[in-house]
């Protein structure tokens, strides 16, 4: 039976990102409004050296020593999903024995760059292919990983709406609890850096050598990122039962898919402006309680201008907003999922980021997110927006708890 009033609290989280390996470090280096951001050194392209972005400083070696995995089959993707994931069930208490959960998961990029890895070795006939590797290199992998390696005896899903996945993995999430399928979700999504999807976005000619400069009238393009980030969503009787209280509480959500173009938004905002009134009618909230946005914020083009249309159409111009890419990177599949964990944090520790590499506002709009940190801030409703390619635009809202 489907029930809207359930109130889904978040129980647990995990992140590892270009910002830090947990939730307080990246919590203090967000603080911090020093961006990670470095030359793409670790990953084997051409253009590494000419682009800077949000790896993970971990090797995948030092990762599977974290987290004592010992299958090398495990592509990139699958492994940062393993540290994030298992962060989210030990901060929520999950032993063992209680693990009766489903599992949502969020990936692009899946086992493409272990595909990479070996594909010129298996053209010329110097690898064979085993069971192993191809099981990897699906988008799946990641969703049967995180199943079999945390013990979760229900449903596992995989769902890939490009850069929105994250989000909507939290939103379906929700959607299970509020029909009854479970009373406790690990939601969350991981990518990694491959040279496909480098190239490809060199392609689109959205990518900047420099630091990203979102919602910046000078912006050129993107940095790409990667990382992975979970939340564990419980019932709030279920978690009332085991005795936890909320880290936040997840009030509202909306996606609608508005199909504009297979790359790009509608440049009026109205798929974006369409996903923050969804959520903020689930809420039941009107514009004027919402207190910041962690927005999509690419620092493309067509993303910042289409989504500060929709910002001031719907919140006016003294709404506070900012991106975290200029942190992170873009992290496709997992940019909702760490821009949620990120939100939490603020939420937690009253202070907001400063959007990096902002100078003048976008002509169009006037539009200025926050660029200096703001300290002893009480932020009770937030908004994260996530929008992908397709034009599959997702908002999330989370509540502080009372």
């Amino acid at each position: 039976m489907y029930v809207e009033n359930k109130e889904i609290w978040i129980t647990g989280m995990g992140i590892v990102s270009a910002l830090g390996t947990d939730p307080n470090a990246c919590f203090t280096q967000l603080h911090s409004a020093i961006s990670p951001l470095r030359p793409l050194l670790l990953h084997e392209s051409i253009h590494s050296e000419h682009y800077i972005g949000g790896a993970v400083p971990l090797s995948d070696t030092e990762i599977r020593q974290s987290t004592n995995t010992h299958h090398h089959a495990y592509n990139r993707t699958t492994l940062l999903a393993l540290i994030a994931s298992q962060q989210a069930l030990d901060s929520a208490g999950i032993e063992d024995s209680t693990r009766d959960i489903i599992s949502v998961n969020a990936t692009t990029v899946g086992g493409m760059p272990l595909t990479e890895k070996y594909f010129d070795a298996i053209i010329t006939g110097k690898y064979q292919v085993n069971t192993d590797f191809m099981n990897e290199m699906d988008c799946g992998s990641v969703s049967r990983v995180i199943r079999r390696q945390h013990n979760l005896n229900r449903m596992h899903f995989m769902i890939s709406t490009a850069c929105s996945s994250g989000s909507n993995a939290i939103m379906f999430g929700a959607r299970l609890i509020q029909a009854g399928k479970s009373s406790i979700v690990l939601a969350g999504g991981s990518d990694s850096i491959s040279k496909f999807v480098l190239n490809g976005f060199l392609s689109l000619k959205n990518v900047d050598k420099n630091m990203c400069r979102p919602f910046d009238r000078d912006r050129f393009g993107l940095n790409l990122g990667e990382g992975s980030a979970y939340l564990v969503l419980e019932e709030k009787k279920h978690a009332q039962k085991r005795h936890k209280t909320p880290l936040a509480i997840l009030s509202g959500y909306g996606n609608i898919n508005e199909n504009f173009h297979i790359t790009g938004s509608s440049p009026d905002g109205q798929g974006a402006m369409n996903a923050m009134n969804l959520a903020m009618q689930k809420a039941a909230l009107s514009p004027e309680q919402i207190d910041f946005i962690h927005t999509h914020g690419t620092s493309t083009l067509d993303n910042d201008l289409a989504e500060s249309i929709a910002i001031k159409s719907i919140f006016g111009s003294s709404i506070r907003f900012g991106s975290s890419k200029s942190y992170t990177g873009h992290t496709l599949a997992a940019s909702g999922c760490i821009s949620s964990v990120l939100t939490i944090g603020m939420m937690q520790k009253g202070f907001i980021f400063p959007t990096l590499g902002f100078l003048n506002p976008i002509e169009e709009t006037g539009m200025k997110p926050v660029s200096k940190v703001q300290e002893n801030v009480h932020l009770k409703h937030c908004l994260v927006n996530s929008f992908g390619f397709g034009g599959n635009n997702t908002s999330l809202i989370f509540s502080k708890p009372d």
